[in-house]
Formats: structure tokens, C-alpha cells, sequence
């Protein structure tokens, strides 16, 4: 839906980091108007000076549909990271919620993947389309090929297929979009700890000496059957640092199914790290099966 000047308004849902604020500034760069709803305890609200925003506590699902409609809102898209999800204690239930409750409870003991794809069907409920970030902003989309650094060699580029095939196995148990390889064979994967608590393992598994000193990849995939409108894998600046400082060579990203955190930041960070980011194209990330 557009206001009296013609703006297109899209609400984003924002968590914590940087890619809320990213597709912030796309939008008003398209000429949109984007409608932050900030998670309380999760998104830092002084970082979008130039846009409308809502702080919005978990439970509050009334006062949420009602700020969608008052703001003109047809689209909306999730973006950030949710550092910690709600507990039943925490949550705020207004009247809307309350009306849910029974199909809220009935999902808060499942996995990421239908909890989400569960909200966007409550959104659909309410008139309002659930997109994707790269539906958003295409151009923060990962392009296949080399992004930056060297072209990784023989064994780098083996270690990105088996760090690929691991995600994919990963990814099929709603677990994580994320693992090293490192010394020919896969040392770690992501679970419900993230991406940068995942790197932080790799480099406390060198410093015990239980994988070798320096070496790997970390590779980022979208889970088989993933819902793109929902938790998309990111890269970022401090992917780049936080890979360093894990001794790894490079990163591989799903082309298409990955979205870079400000493209130029990242790629600059990406060179200044010493670090190759590679584009994985489909029959990369899928691996042998």
C-alpha cells in the first residue's frame, strides 16, 4: 500500500546487527518508506535516525496488526538476529495474543523453521505479504564466482564442497546454515549458538591443538526446502574479522541464497582480512546429494 505522497511502505521487522539498518536504507532509497518494528531487547533503535519506529515487546500481536494497518503496511520482511527466543514468562500478551494463545503455545517447543513459516501464515491472515530480504534489496544478494581475495586452490576448493555437503545434512534437520572444513574434513558445525559462536569454537579447537593451526573455510547455506523469506544466511564485515581471527582462508556463500550486509563494506573487509569470499552456485552448495 502507498501513502497520500506515493511511498511505498514496508514494515521490517528488526532484530539485532546491521541488516535491518541496510534494507532501511535501500528502501528510502527506492523511494519506500520503511516502518521499523523493533524487537524490544533484540534492535538498537537509535540506529535508524531517519525512520518511523516501533518498539514492539514479544506477545503484543494486537498492537502489531493494528501499527500495520495505521501505517499503511502490505509488506513486511524480517531481518536481524534474535538473540534470545521468548520464553512464556517473557511474554507481554496483549488481546491478540491472548485470542492465539492455544496456537502460540503449540509452537514455541518447535524448530526455528515452523515457527516461522508459522508467522508468516498469521501475517497472510492480516493482509500483509511476507518477502524476502532479497526480495527487498536484490542487489545485497551473493552472485556466483569469486567476490573477493584470491581464488581458493584445489583444497580450499574441496574443503568448500565438503563444508557445503555438511550444511545441506545440517540444514535438513532444521539445525543450523553453517560449517567449517578445515584439514580435509568438516570440524565444526552451527547450531542454535550462531554463526559468530561457531567461529569462536574453530578458533578454541586451534588453540587446544585438536585441528590443525591455520586452514579451512566456513561455508553459509540456505537449508533444503528453506522458506527464502525467512532467516536468509548473511556475510558481513564481521564475518570476515570473525573468520580471521578463526585462522580460516575463506568463506563460501549460497549465490542467491545468501545476502551480503552492505556490499562494499564487506567485500573491502573481505580483502583487508586477507580472506576469499566465493559465490557458491547451486550444484556447489548441494554437494553429492
Amino acid at each position: 500500500m502507498h501513502n497520500a505522497a506515493g511511498q511505498r511502505a514496508i514494515a521490517i521487522l528488526s532484530g539485532s546487527g546491521l541488516l535491518p539498518v541496510k534494507l532501511a536504507e535501500v528502501v528510502q532509497g527506492q523511494g519506500g518508506r520503511p516502518v521499523v518494528v523493533a524487537i524490544a531487547g533484540e534492535a538498537d533503535r537509535a540506529a535508524f535516525p531517519d525512520a518511523d519506529v516501533h518498539v514492539v515487546h514479544w506477545g503484543e500481536v494486537g498492537r502489531l496488526t493494528r501499527l500495520l494497518d495505521e501505517t499503511g503496511c502490505r509488506q513486511a520482511v524480517f531481518a536481524g538476529t534474535v538473540v534470545k527466543r521468548p520464553e512464556l514468562a517473557s511474554l507481554r500478551p496483549d488481546l491478540g495474543a491472548i485470542r492465539l494463545l492455544p496456537r502460540i503455545l503449540g509452537l514455541m517447543g518447535g524448530g526455528d523453521d515452523r515457527v516461522l513459516r508459522a508467522v508468516a501464515d498469521l501475517f497472510a491472515e492480516h493482509g500483509v505479504e511476507l518477502v524476502s530480504p532479497l526480495d527487498v534489496a536484490p542487489e545485497l544478494g551473493v552472485e556466483p564466482g569469486l567476490l573477493a581475495g584470491r581464488a581458493p586452490g584445489g583444497r580450499g576448493a574441496e574443503e568448500l564442497a565438503l563444508a557445503a555437503r555438511a550444511v545441506r545434512s545440517l540444514g535438513a534437520l532444521d539445525i543450523g546454515q553453517a560449517a567449517v572444513a578445515s584439514g580435509g574434513r568438516v570440524v565444526a558445525v552451527e547450531g542454535a549458538e550462531g554463526t559468530d559462536a561457531l567461529l569462536a569454537r574453530v578458533a578454541e579447537l586451534r588453540r587446544a591443538g585438536r585441528i590443525p593451526a591455520k586452514g579451512g573455510v566456513l561455508v553459509k547455506c540456505m537449508k533444503p526446502r528453506q522458506d527464502r523469506r525467512l532467516d536468509v544466511p548473511a556475510i558481513g564485515a564481521a564475518t570476515a574479522a570473525t573468520a580471521r581471527e578463526a585462522g580460516l582462508d575463506g568463506v563460501g556463500a549460497e549465490a542467491g541464497g545468501a545476502i551480503l550486509v552492505g556490499r562494499e563494506e564487506t567485500l573491502a573487509a573481505f580483502r583487508q582480512a586477507g580472506l576469499f569470499l566465493v559465490g557458491l552456485d547451486a550444484a556447489d552448495s548441494a554437494g553429492d546429494g
